[in-house]
């Protein structure tokens, strides 16, 4: 009976069964990585290349396929879909033989660009699936595998980079925050969501900040725009100073993501308390994070190979700012 379900599986379903397997196993990605002295970066890279574009002519292939009628038998389907999955398993072999030794947080941006192409070629095979062979939605998704494929020519390809991209990412989300509570700050803290729900029931007006909320809003803004200044500062050291030659470089890379990381939503954390009604003693401990993630990221680039003798001005600076800031949040609450 087990042996007469699984002959009655389609093709399509097949694929897609397989391909949400090796998706699952990516994303729990729990795979010891074996350490490789001979590792060979530059082979990688191009045997990686190779088989993305074979994925996206794959693709292709199938998209074509299932564009005209009638539409391909179980065989023809069978052969288009092998195809494409030994190009998938040849990836993700590949990918699990990037030693961890290169940095974890290439791992992680050479997964996620992985995922992204396998996430968009299940998209596609879905649609032709439920139907939508031939159309426009079959197109759009086959479009999407193409652009997913060409992400290889920018994906970073090593630690610096991947830790790079990181903290641009880490600082355009600060960037927007602190636009966010300036904005908020231009309108006197009032909310426009707050405002449309007290229109639709008839309300006073959105809630706004009483004078001693405004007088501890200026050192929380200051607050953040040291985080501004800092990943900034942390980024261009990074460009300017970061290597990869030996183990302790690349460990450093990494930990400042990993503490970098830790920067934007403790920003979100503190605007959110900063809207009114204002509860100062959230503020402060909201305030003191901040403060102690800032104090953590400036003493770990002072003792790392990111900075030297001429980096030494700026960290004090940041240091003196950080501190005057949050005691300034201090005395007002």
């Amino acid at each position: 009976m087990a042996e007469e379900k699984k002959a009655c599986v389609s093709p399509v379903t097949s694929f897609l069964q397989n391909i949400d397997l090796v998706r699952r196993q990516l994303r729990d990605d729990s795979t010891h990585r074996k350490d490789n002295e001979n590792f060979d970066a530059e082979k990688l890279w191009s045997e990686m290349e190779k088989i993305f574009k074979v994925i996206s002519h794959e693709a292709t292939k199938i998209s074509l396929a299932f564009c005209g009628s009638p539409a391909p038998s179980d065989k023809e389907c069978s052969s288009l879909f092998s195809q494409a999955e030994k190009a998938i398993l040849a990836l993700v072999s590949l990918f699990y033989t990037l030693p961890a030794s290169q940095g974890l947080r290439l791992i992680k941006s050479t997964k996620d660009t992985v995922l992204s192409l396998l996430d968009s070629m299940r998209e596609l095979i879905s649609n032709i699936q439920e139907g939508c062979a031939g159309n426009q939605q079959q197109l759009q998704s086959t479009g999407t595998v193409w652009q997913d494929a060409n992400l290889f020519a920018s994906m970073p390809k090593n630690d610096k980079d991947a830790v790079v991209r990181e903290l641009k990412t880490c600082s355009q989300l600060i960037k927007d925050a602190l636009e966010e509570i300036e904005e908020a700050i231009e309108g006197d803290g009032i909310q426009d969501d707050l405002c449309d729900l007290d229109e639709e029931g008839g309300g006073e007006g959105g809630a706004q900040w009483t004078e001693s909320d405004k007088a501890l809003t200026k050192p929380c803004v200051g607050l953040i725009k040291t985080t501004k200044s800092l990943i900034k500062k942390a980024t261009d050291c990074v460009q300017s100073n970061g290597l990869t030659q030996r183990p302790m470089e690349i460990q450093e890379l990494d930990k400042l993501a990993e503490l970098s990381e830790r920067l934007s939503p403790s920003v979100d954390d503190l605007i959110m308390d900063l809207y009114p009604p204002v509860d100062l003693c959230k503020v402060q401990e909201k305030g003191k994070t901040l403060f102690e993630i800032h104090q953590t990221v400036l003493g770990f680039l002072r003792s790392s190979h990111m900075t030297g003798e001429d980096d030494q001005k700026w960290l004090e600076f940041l240091l003196k700012a950080n501190q005057h800031n949050y005691d300034n949040i201090q005395k007002v609450t």
